[in-house]
């Protein structure tokens, strides 16, 4: 493979981990506001209002794990695709 080549292998990696992690920041963002929304609105619901915020802690935690989780994969994926790039395109002989 050309030097070229490789470089637009490194490059088309390197865009696609950008999309997945700024993709993924975006959705969790309109995701938790989206959720906020709805529990701002129970919390004006007295018998519900104390339920809603445990609710609300707990969901927090699992949104803020499931996309930190999808970014910390996706920059797994990223570096195994790296080193499988930089290890399939050695000159023959390295």
């Amino acid at each position: 493979m050309t030097p070229t080549g490789k470089k637009r292998l490194l490059g088309l990696r390197a865009l696609l981990e950008d999309v997945v992690e700024h993709g993924s920041s975006a959705v969790e963002r309109v995701h938790r506001e989206t959720a906020d929304r709805t529990f701002a609105v129970l919390a004006l619901i007295p018998p519900v209002a104390g339920p809603a915020r445990l609710v609300h802690d707990v969901h927090g935690a699992a949104l803020t794990g499931v996309y930190g989780s999808i970014r910390l994969v996706n920059r797994a994926v990223g570096a195994v695709l790296t080193a499988v790039i930089e290890e399939t395109t050695k000159p023959e002989g390295e």
